[in-house]
């Protein structure tokens, strides 16, 4: 049986989704740890540029999407694992008021 390769877009996404998150993970346990002001204006730095990066992305793997039907589920799992960052930098934010404060 001929296995089916996953498109490197999509494994492109994946990734560019996980190394996401996991910075971001390690800049706010960084702060929680140490409550040094700095972090907190790299987190929003960080932020705002993972947005545009990822935006950029997804946009990409949206037109993957419509253009190339063969592979439509592994650039949905792609698309789906980029948007879980949405929550998970609103956590992050209740986090960070609930412990700034």
């Amino acid at each position: 049986m001929e296995e089916i390769k996953e498109p490197q877009m999509s494994y492109i996404g994946k990734k560019l989704a996980y190394y996401s998150a996991l910075a971001g993970t390690i800049i706010l346990i960084a702060y929680l740890i140490s409550h040094v002001e700095f972090l907190i204006g790299l987190g929003l730095v960080y932020v705002l540029s993972a947005f545009v990066v990822n935006g950029i992305f997804l946009l990409a793997l949206l037109l993957e999407v419509i253009y190339n039907t063969l592979y439509w589920r592994a650039y949905i799992v792609a698309i789906i694992s980029m948007l879980l960052n949405i929550p998970l930098v609103i956590l992050y934010l209740f986090i960070l008021s609930y412990f700034h404060l």
